[in-house]
């Protein structure tokens, strides 16, 4: 969400936990949560590539 708000120009937004019941009502969650946790997923992997560059050289 937040990559996309930024590639748009807009800032980083945070859903407060007293919000969060309705912010997971306004998306259709597994679909939501399938393709976040893959995207959290990739970003890991490729911060440990880049860290594992790092180190080799």
């Amino acid at each position: 969400m937040n990559l996309a708000l930024l590639q748009e120009g807009y800032p980083v937004t945070i859903i407060p936990p007293v919000l969060r019941s309705e912010y997971l009502a306004a998306v259709n969650l597994a679909p939501f949560v399938n393709l976040f946790s893959s995207m959290v997923w990739e970003s890991q992997h490729d911060y440990l590539r880049l860290l594992q560059s790092l180190e080799r050289k």
